[in-house]
Protein backbone atom coordinates (compact mmCIF):
# COMPACT_ATOMS: atom_id res chain seq x y z
CA UNK A 1 0.00 0.00 0.00
CA UNK A 2 2.82 2.78 1.17
CA UNK A 3 4.43 1.95 -2.48
CA UNK A 4 1.13 2.27 -4.32
CA UNK A 5 0.70 5.59 -2.60
CA UNK A 6 4.16 6.62 -3.42
CA UNK A 7 3.84 5.70 -7.21
CA UNK A 8 0.09 7.62 -7.30
CA UNK A 9 2.31 10.62 -5.65
CA UNK A 10 5.03 10.29 -8.10
CA UNK A 11 2.74 9.94 -10.78
CA UNK A 12 0.64 13.17 -10.16
CA UNK A 13 3.82 15.39 -9.46
CA UNK A 14 5.22 14.36 -12.79
CA UNK A 15 2.41 14.01 -14.36
CA UNK A 16 1.31 17.56 -14.02
CA UNK A 17 4.52 18.88 -16.02
CA UNK A 18 3.51 16.28 -19.04
CA UNK A 19 0.40 18.55 -18.93
CA UNK A 20 2.31 21.78 -19.03
CA UNK A 21 4.05 20.10 -22.08
CA UNK A 22 1.00 18.92 -24.57
CA UNK A 23 -0.79 22.26 -23.04
CA UNK A 24 1.28 24.38 -25.50
CA UNK A 25 0.94 21.60 -28.26
CA UNK A 26 -3.29 22.04 -27.66
CA UNK A 27 -3.04 25.50 -27.92
CA UNK A 28 -0.70 25.24 -31.08
CA UNK A 29 -3.08 22.97 -32.97
CA UNK A 30 -6.36 24.59 -31.70
CA UNK A 31 -5.71 28.34 -33.83
CA UNK A 32 -3.93 26.63 -36.84
CA UNK A 33 -4.24 22.85 -36.51
CA UNK A 34 -0.84 21.89 -36.97
CA UNK A 35 0.29 19.19 -34.53
CA UNK A 36 4.32 20.03 -34.35
CA UNK A 37 6.53 16.61 -34.53
CA UNK A 38 9.51 18.81 -33.42
CA UNK A 39 7.72 19.54 -30.12
CA UNK A 40 10.02 17.44 -27.83
CA UNK A 41 13.54 18.72 -29.65
CA UNK A 42 12.34 22.31 -28.36
CA UNK A 43 12.07 21.03 -24.93
CA UNK A 44 15.97 19.53 -25.13
CA UNK A 45 16.86 22.79 -26.46
CA UNK A 46 15.64 24.61 -23.54
CA UNK A 47 17.24 22.43 -21.30
CA UNK A 48 20.44 22.97 -23.07
CA UNK A 49 20.29 26.49 -22.95
CA UNK A 50 19.94 26.17 -19.40
CA UNK A 51 23.09 24.08 -19.17
CA UNK A 52 24.74 26.33 -21.32
CA UNK A 53 23.85 29.38 -19.17
CA UNK A 54 24.90 27.56 -16.35
CA UNK A 55 28.21 26.74 -17.71
CA UNK A 56 28.69 30.64 -18.27
CA UNK A 57 26.92 31.99 -15.64
CA UNK A 58 26.76 29.71 -13.09
CA UNK A 59 23.18 30.30 -12.66
CA UNK A 60 20.32 27.58 -11.07
CA UNK A 61 17.96 26.41 -14.22
CA UNK A 62 15.12 27.80 -12.73
CA UNK A 63 17.07 31.14 -12.55
CA UNK A 64 17.60 30.94 -16.01
CA UNK A 65 14.72 30.91 -17.28
CA UNK A 66 14.65 35.03 -17.28
CA UNK A 67 17.06 34.22 -19.86
CA UNK A 68 15.48 31.29 -22.12
CA UNK A 69 11.93 32.31 -22.12
CA UNK A 70 11.91 35.26 -24.26
CA UNK A 71 14.62 33.28 -26.25
CA UNK A 72 12.64 30.33 -27.27
CA UNK A 73 9.10 32.59 -27.76
CA UNK A 74 11.56 34.61 -29.96
CA UNK A 75 12.28 31.12 -31.75
CA UNK A 76 9.11 29.99 -32.06
CA UNK A 77 7.78 33.25 -33.70
CA UNK A 78 10.40 32.80 -36.41
CA UNK A 79 10.08 29.34 -37.05
CA UNK A 80 6.37 29.79 -37.24
CA UNK A 81 6.08 32.82 -39.39
CA UNK A 82 9.65 31.96 -42.32
CA UNK A 83 9.25 27.99 -41.89
CA UNK A 84 5.80 26.75 -40.91
CA UNK A 85 3.40 29.51 -42.01
CA UNK A 86 4.30 29.45 -45.74
CA UNK A 87 3.25 25.96 -46.20
CA UNK A 88 0.41 25.45 -43.49
CA UNK A 89 -3.28 25.12 -44.88
CA UNK A 90 -1.48 22.90 -47.34
CA UNK A 91 -1.25 18.52 -47.09
CA UNK A 92 -1.09 17.66 -43.96
CA UNK A 93 1.68 15.69 -44.52
CA UNK A 94 4.05 18.42 -45.82
CA UNK A 95 3.51 20.57 -41.74
CA UNK A 96 4.73 17.18 -41.00
CA UNK A 97 7.78 16.42 -42.70
CA UNK A 98 8.28 20.16 -42.00
CA UNK A 99 8.27 19.58 -38.44
CA UNK A 100 10.07 16.31 -38.70
CA UNK A 101 12.96 18.20 -40.52
CA UNK A 102 12.80 21.30 -37.74
CA UNK A 103 13.48 18.30 -34.98
CA UNK A 104 16.64 16.80 -36.80
CA UNK A 105 17.98 20.18 -37.39
CA UNK A 106 17.43 20.85 -33.61
CA UNK A 107 18.57 17.29 -32.60
CA UNK A 108 21.65 17.36 -34.66
CA UNK A 109 22.58 21.30 -33.75
CA UNK A 110 22.65 20.20 -30.06
CA UNK A 111 24.79 17.46 -30.81
CA UNK A 112 27.41 19.04 -32.66
CA UNK A 113 27.42 22.25 -30.11
CA UNK A 114 27.25 19.78 -26.72
CA UNK A 115 28.45 16.36 -27.93
CA UNK A 116 26.41 13.18 -27.49
CA UNK A 117 27.27 12.05 -24.14
CA UNK A 118 24.63 12.51 -21.18
CA UNK A 119 25.19 15.42 -19.02
CA UNK A 120 23.12 17.10 -16.03
CA UNK A 121 22.59 20.40 -15.08
CA UNK A 122 23.00 20.85 -11.03
CA UNK A 123 20.47 22.53 -9.00
CA UNK A 124 19.88 24.09 -5.40
CA UNK A 125 16.44 22.06 -5.28
CA UNK A 126 17.70 18.57 -7.09
CA UNK A 127 18.55 16.37 -3.58
CA UNK A 128 16.06 18.48 -1.61
CA UNK A 129 13.23 15.48 -0.16
CA UNK A 130 9.93 16.25 1.72
CA UNK A 131 8.43 13.44 3.59
CA UNK A 132 4.60 13.38 4.03
CA UNK A 133 4.23 10.21 6.37
CA UNK A 134 5.73 7.57 3.97
CA UNK A 135 5.62 9.44 1.16
CA UNK A 136 8.84 10.73 0.10
CA UNK A 137 8.45 14.03 -2.76
CA UNK A 138 11.37 15.26 -4.72
CA UNK A 139 11.61 19.10 -4.12
CA UNK A 140 11.54 19.55 -8.06
CA UNK A 141 8.44 17.61 -8.58
CA UNK A 142 6.50 19.54 -6.37
CA UNK A 143 7.85 22.57 -7.90
CA UNK A 144 7.17 21.35 -11.45
CA UNK A 145 3.43 20.08 -10.35
CA UNK A 146 2.64 23.56 -8.93
CA UNK A 147 4.38 26.06 -11.33
CA UNK A 148 2.67 23.25 -14.02
CA UNK A 149 -1.20 23.89 -12.69
CA UNK A 150 -0.17 27.75 -11.50
CA UNK A 151 0.49 28.50 -15.28
CA UNK A 152 -2.43 26.18 -16.72
CA UNK A 153 -5.01 28.16 -14.63
CA UNK A 154 -2.96 31.60 -15.72
CA UNK A 155 -3.05 30.53 -19.37
CA UNK A 156 -6.92 29.13 -18.86
CA UNK A 157 -7.71 33.30 -17.60
CA UNK A 158 -5.67 34.80 -20.30
CA UNK A 159 -8.07 33.14 -22.93
CA UNK A 160 -11.40 34.41 -21.74
CA UNK A 161 -10.45 37.19 -20.03
CA UNK A 162 -8.05 39.46 -22.24
CA UNK A 163 -8.51 40.68 -25.70
CA UNK A 164 -6.04 38.66 -26.71
CA UNK A 165 -7.06 35.41 -25.18
CA UNK A 166 -10.42 36.37 -26.70
CA UNK A 167 -8.67 37.00 -30.44
CA UNK A 168 -6.99 33.37 -29.83
CA UNK A 169 -10.36 31.71 -29.20
CA UNK A 170 -12.11 33.69 -31.95
CA UNK A 171 -9.50 32.07 -34.47
CA UNK A 172 -9.86 28.83 -32.84
CA UNK A 173 -13.76 29.01 -33.82
CA UNK A 174 -14.06 30.46 -36.85
CA UNK A 175 -10.76 31.60 -38.83
CA UNK A 176 -12.74 33.65 -41.23
CA UNK A 177 -15.58 35.05 -39.05
CA UNK A 178 -12.28 36.40 -36.98
CA UNK A 179 -10.91 37.98 -39.90
CA UNK A 180 -13.91 39.55 -41.23
CA UNK A 181 -14.30 41.24 -37.17
CA UNK A 182 -10.84 42.69 -38.00
CA UNK A 183 -8.57 39.67 -36.29
CA UNK A 184 -5.24 39.57 -37.65
CA UNK A 185 -5.85 35.89 -37.83
CA UNK A 186 -1.72 35.29 -38.92
CA UNK A 187 -0.69 37.66 -36.26
CA UNK A 188 -2.48 35.58 -33.89
CA UNK A 189 -1.47 32.15 -34.99
CA UNK A 190 2.11 33.60 -34.74
CA UNK A 191 1.92 34.45 -31.30
CA UNK A 192 0.04 31.26 -30.03
CA UNK A 193 3.04 29.24 -31.84
CA UNK A 194 5.47 31.69 -29.54
CA UNK A 195 3.26 31.06 -26.47
CA UNK A 196 3.75 27.65 -26.73
CA UNK A 197 7.21 27.10 -27.55
CA UNK A 198 8.24 29.59 -25.12
CA UNK A 199 5.83 27.27 -22.34
CA UNK A 200 8.30 24.74 -23.74
CA UNK A 201 11.38 26.75 -22.08
CA UNK A 202 9.61 26.78 -18.84
CA UNK A 203 8.60 23.08 -18.67
CA UNK A 204 12.59 22.33 -19.56
CA UNK A 205 13.75 24.24 -16.66
CA UNK A 206 10.68 22.58 -14.47
CA UNK A 207 11.82 18.49 -15.50
CA UNK A 208 15.37 19.35 -15.53
CA UNK A 209 16.68 18.93 -12.32
CA UNK A 210 18.27 15.82 -11.55
CA UNK A 211 17.68 14.21 -15.10
CA UNK A 212 20.25 13.44 -17.43
CA UNK A 213 20.07 15.06 -20.86
CA UNK A 214 20.94 14.14 -24.18
CA UNK A 215 20.75 15.60 -27.76
CA UNK A 216 18.61 12.48 -28.85
CA UNK A 217 15.74 12.48 -26.22
CA UNK A 218 13.52 15.08 -28.03
CA UNK A 219 11.65 12.31 -29.47
CA UNK A 220 10.41 10.64 -26.16
CA UNK A 221 9.26 13.72 -25.02
CA UNK A 222 7.36 14.50 -28.10
CA UNK A 223 6.00 10.60 -27.78
CA UNK A 224 5.10 11.70 -24.44
CA UNK A 225 3.27 14.99 -25.27
CA UNK A 226 1.11 13.29 -28.07
CA UNK A 227 -0.01 10.47 -25.59
CA UNK A 228 -1.82 13.38 -23.08
CA UNK A 229 -2.60 15.45 -25.94
CA UNK A 230 -5.10 12.94 -27.72
CA UNK A 231 -6.00 11.78 -24.07
CA UNK A 232 -6.96 14.75 -23.06
CA UNK A 233 -9.25 15.51 -26.70
CA UNK A 234 -6.37 17.94 -28.09
CA UNK A 235 -7.84 21.52 -27.43
CA UNK A 236 -9.70 20.96 -23.38
CA UNK A 237 -6.94 22.49 -21.03
CA UNK A 238 -8.43 20.73 -17.92
CA UNK A 239 -8.50 17.07 -19.81
CA UNK A 240 -4.86 17.65 -20.90
CA UNK A 241 -3.79 18.29 -17.69
CA UNK A 242 -5.76 15.35 -16.50
CA UNK A 243 -4.12 13.13 -19.41
CA UNK A 244 -0.96 14.02 -18.20
CA UNK A 245 -1.84 12.70 -15.02
CA UNK A 246 -3.04 9.45 -16.49
CA UNK A 247 0.21 9.02 -17.99
CA UNK A 248 2.12 10.10 -15.08
CA UNK A 249 0.78 7.57 -12.43
CA UNK A 250 1.01 4.89 -15.13
CA UNK A 251 4.87 5.52 -15.62
CA UNK A 252 5.23 5.53 -11.66
CA UNK A 253 3.39 2.17 -11.14
CA UNK A 254 5.19 0.39 -14.29
CA UNK A 255 8.33 1.23 -12.94
CA UNK A 256 7.60 0.58 -9.22
CA UNK A 257 5.39 -2.63 -10.04
CA UNK A 258 7.02 -3.99 -13.65
CA UNK A 259 10.13 -5.14 -15.67
CA UNK A 260 11.70 -2.44 -16.79
CA UNK A 261 10.95 -3.14 -20.51
CA UNK A 262 6.95 -3.77 -19.34
CA UNK A 263 6.77 -0.89 -17.17
CA UNK A 264 7.79 1.16 -19.95
CA UNK A 265 5.04 0.18 -22.21
CA UNK A 266 2.10 -0.04 -19.47
CA UNK A 267 1.50 4.32 -20.46
CA UNK A 268 1.42 3.11 -23.98
CA UNK A 269 -1.38 0.34 -22.75
CA UNK A 270 -3.20 2.05 -20.59
CA UNK A 271 -3.59 4.82 -23.53
CA UNK A 272 -4.46 2.38 -26.47
CA UNK A 273 -7.09 1.03 -23.70
CA UNK A 274 -8.57 4.33 -23.41
CA UNK A 275 -8.73 5.02 -26.77
CA UNK A 276 -10.61 1.76 -27.94
CA UNK A 277 -13.45 2.56 -25.47
CA UNK A 278 -13.38 6.45 -25.43
CA UNK A 279 -12.30 7.58 -28.68
CA UNK A 280 -13.05 10.90 -28.10
CA UNK A 281 -10.33 11.36 -25.30
CA UNK A 282 -10.93 12.22 -21.16
CA UNK A 283 -13.50 15.06 -22.13
CA UNK A 284 -16.42 14.59 -20.83
CA UNK A 285 -18.27 16.23 -24.15
CA UNK A 286 -17.70 14.15 -27.26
Amino acid sequence: MEELLQALVQGFLMGSAYGLLALGMGLVYGVSGIVNFSHGDFVSLGMYLCLAIYTALALDPYVSVIFTLPAMTILGALTYRYLIKPIAGRQLLMVIQLTLGVALLLQNGLMMAFGGQPTRVPSMLESKLFIVGDVIMRAPHLVAAGVSFTLAAALYVMLQSTDVGRSIRAVQQEPRAAALMGVDVGRVQVLTFAIGIGILAIAAALLLPGMPIQPNQGLRFTVITLLVFVLGGMTNFVAIMLGGIVIGVAEAIGTIYMTHTTGQLLPYLIFVAIMLFRPQGLVWRS
